[in-house]
């Protein structure tokens, strides 16, 4: 197969009507003239710079590539001064010819124009030969740039032509966005001009501003005064009223631009594409009846918009590839969402090798660009299928010309940045076969999506390298010798994160010393760290080996538990060591509080969530004062954490009363004197909170759940749930899966 020429396009915006019919006449003269085309075009103009949108300018390294022959560059569609100058020094840099469309004069590059003159001429003719008018204004565009002016000797020339009387006050500059058409409009409303019988404006936007207003103002449009714009665009014809308008010929430009250029590259004249005529679209704004054909052709088009844009929004592409932790898944979710690109026929993603390296640092590399970045191209697909991914290409320049090695017809791809904030992952490329059209502003937020997701991806391998540092690093307490609570942390989220086969539950014990702060004040600093210490020892002599052991704060300490519900012994067990510290003994007796929480095992559990539900569910407390005043007072401890372990044993408050040797009543009253809470009122909170455990992560019914929790009915289950919780079980676990995405 004879060897394509590659012309690069530098622009930008290409999802607007304006940029997309001159990437239509480039694409289709290209297509005639069996050349290739590569679209170089971030996302946006660089009008307002920020972090992440400066870091787009990086893809314009791909013009020092050698696969390009010569580009085109639409040096207006880039508003910032900067970045033109930035993109002029890499196109000299790069020795290849360069074309500016739609520019008329560049002291080092050749330029392309298109003809305003004529159709702004044609528009004003119409409006005095088909309309009758005579006295006529003007709202040309901005001061200074070509096209305004040519747009306004249009006008000019129309009017001499038929003899019509001219003054200064009849035109006036404008900058091509609404406020212009409203501030004119404005000036006729008040009396400062006089009305005219018809006004030519330089664009649709500035025509549909200043026809909103004048009827705003009570004059009749076209009745009192015809407006006209010029661009043709969509969005103003679909208006009320209708804006009669000419096409500006942006298609023979592309066109052109393409064959001058290829002209200077190869020395001979292409066969050129046929042009389209420049005729005025009638619209109402003028007097004349709508064309109804356009009309139709123009609602379909804005249905297939808004079919598009429901479809895009109504997806769950952002959540769902956000949802990855590695390239290769991310890719494979990305798959899912490329129907959303209209018309695609072949997408390619390439990301930079620093990227795919990034998993082998914990940060602080910046991820930049350059022309011999090796790139991997990691998506390959098809409008029918996906293809296998290609691999490593030693550069940029390498993977853009595999884009088009393999197709037989010549092609247009569309290269945008992928990118966030200050760091470049690489670039996607995506091409519409045979259609010679531009994106949609869909696509626009599709790669955004992408580039959250990127760096989501990329942030998650960072913490993940962190993660693996630290686990050879744990940092103690000075005092105790056990994990301080950050490692206490790291450790527990290591362990959940892989825990003992069979394991799906764990518990969370917390041990806190409840008087610290008097006993400090009565022995100083010297007495207390030294009982701390004998605690803390005491405290990790009661952890099995399997267990997790760490401190909280100062007198808190934990301990995590994959395979026991040992709390009773641990209890016991420190109260006797208290005896056998010498630092406890005397007159300022310490005393302690047992806690106590437990949870299912899952990726989203939270630590520091336990930690606070086991350090207000005391299950045991002790001091001597207590245990001599009343013996019962360890009992009730065990009971109530029992309770919480069981909630759907059917507990009865007789039997209860009668293995303890006390009445009824006197059991309800020293339980509530101890608790703050009655033993009924207590269980109803046990069995709801293990009922909204088993809601949030199992799969099973709300009948099998409430069976689970000890309610012997499900619709008692549910009104009880509902008078605690504000909302219905089934209501409650879906709003705990939205949260949770």
């Amino acid at each position: 197969m004879k060897s394509r020429m590659l012309i690069g396009i530098i622009t930008t915006e290409c999802h607007t009507e304006y940029q997309s019919e001159i990437m239509r006449g480039l694409i289709s003269q290209a297509f005639k003239s069996s050349c290739d085309i590569a679209v170089i075009c971030p996302l946006n103009n660089f009008l307002i710079e920020t972090t992440h949108k400066f870091n787009e300018k990086s893809i314009f390294k791909l013009i020092l590539s050698d696969v390009f022959s010569g580009f085109i560059y639409d040096r207006n569609s880039f508003y910032n001064a900067e970045t033109q100058k930035y993109i002029d020094k890499l196109c000299t840099q790069s020795g290849k010819p360069i074309m500016l469309i739609d520019y008329n004069d560049h002291k080092r590059f050749e330029t392309t124009m298109a003809d305003d003159i004529d159709a702004i001429e044609m528009m004003t003719d119409h409006l005095i030969e088909v309309h009758g008018c005579r006295k006529i204004y003007c709202l040309t565009g901005t001061k200074g740039i070509l096209c305004s002016d040519e747009r306004l000797k249009g006008y000019l020339r129309s009017m001499k032509k038929h003899g019509l009387p001219i003054e200064k006050s009849y035109y006036e500059y404008g900058d091509f966005w609404y406020h212009s058409g409203a501030e004119f409009a404005q000036s006729i409303i008040s009396g400062k001009l006089e009305k005219p019988d018809a006004i030519v404006c330089a664009n649709d936007i500035m025509a549909a501003s200043l026809a909103e207003n004048l009827i705003s103002g009570g004059i009749r449009v076209p009745e009192d005064i015809a407006v006209t714009g010029f661009d043709a665009t969509i969005d103003s014809y679909h208006g009320n009223p209708s804006i009669t308008s000419c096409k500006r010929q942006n298609f023979q430009m592309g066109a052109e631009a393409f064959r001058r250029l290829y002209r200077i590259i190869t020395g001979r004249i292409c066969s050129k594409v046929p042009d389209e005529p420049c005729e005025i679209r009638l619209g109402t704004s003028c007097g004349c009846m709508e064309n109804p054909e356009l009309k139709r052709e123009i609602k379909r088009k804005l249905r297939t918009t808004e079919r598009l844009q429901n479809k895009f929004f109504c997806s769950d592409m952002l959540v769902d590839i956000t949802n990855t932790s590695d390239i290769a898944s991310l890719i494979d979710r990305i798959d899912h969402y490329s129907y959303l690109i209209y018309r695609m026929n072949q997408m390619f993603i390439c990301v930079t090798e620093k990227y795919e390296k990034v998993s082998e640092t914990a940060g602080g590399i910046k991820l930049d660009f350059d022309i011999s970045e090796p790139v991997d191209i990691v998506y390959d697909k098809s409008a029918v299928c996906r293809n296998a991914a290609h691999g490593k290409c030693s550069s940029s320049g390498e993977a853009v010309n595999f884009f088009r090695s393999s197709r037989k017809q010549p092609s247009a791809f569309y290269i945008s940045p992928l990118h966030y904030n200050d760091n470049f992952f690489g670039f996607a490329a995506v091409s519409f076969g045979k259609f010679p059209v531009a994106y949609n502003h869909i696509y626009l937020q599709w790669i955004s999506n992408v580039n959250m997701a990127l760096e989501k991806v990329r942030m998650h391998s960072m913490m993940n390298v962190s993660l693996k540092k630290a686990d050879s690093v744990t940092v103690c307490d000075e005092l105790t010798g056990l994990m301080n609570k950050n490692s206490f942390k790291a450790a527990f989220l290591k362990k959940t994160a892989d825990p003992p086969p069979g394991c799906r539950n764990i518990e969370y014990l917390h041990i806190e010393l409840t008087d610290l702060k008097s006993f400090y004040c009565k022995n100083g600093h010297s007495k207390t760290a030294h009982a701390l210490k004998a605690f803390a020892d005491a405290v990790r002599r009661c952890a099995s080996s399997d267990d997790i052991c760490g401190t909280i704060a100062p007198g808190c300490y934990g301990i995590v538990s994959f395979s026991r519900n040992d709390s009773k012994n641990i209890f016991s067990t420190l109260k006797a060591s208290l005896q056998n510290i010498p630092a406890f003994s005397g007159d300022d007796p310490i005393t302690f509080t047992i806690g106590s929480a437990s949870a299912l095992i899952s990726d989203n559990t939270d630590f520091w969530e336990l930690v606070y539900q086991a350090s207000i569910n005391n299950i045991y407390s002790y001091s001597q004062k207590e245990s001599n005043l009343n013996p019962q007072f360890e009992k009730l401890c065990e009971l109530r954490n029992k309770m919480m372990k069981n909630p759907e044993h059917a507990w009865n408050i007789s039997e209860i009363a009668d293995t303890m040797f006390i009445s009824k009543s006197y059991l309800q009253k020293i339980y509530k004197s101890y608790f703050n809470k009655s033993i009924i009122e207590e269980l109803i909170q046990f069995r709801l909170k293990k009922a909204k455990e088993l809601l949030a992560e199992t799969d099973r019914t709300v009948t099998e759940i409430a069976s689970d929790c000890g309610y012997s009915t499900y619709n008692y289950f549910v009104r009880q749930f509902r008078a605690a919780e504000n909302v219905s079980p089934t209501e409650y676990r879906e709003i705990h899966k939205s949260e949770a995405l």
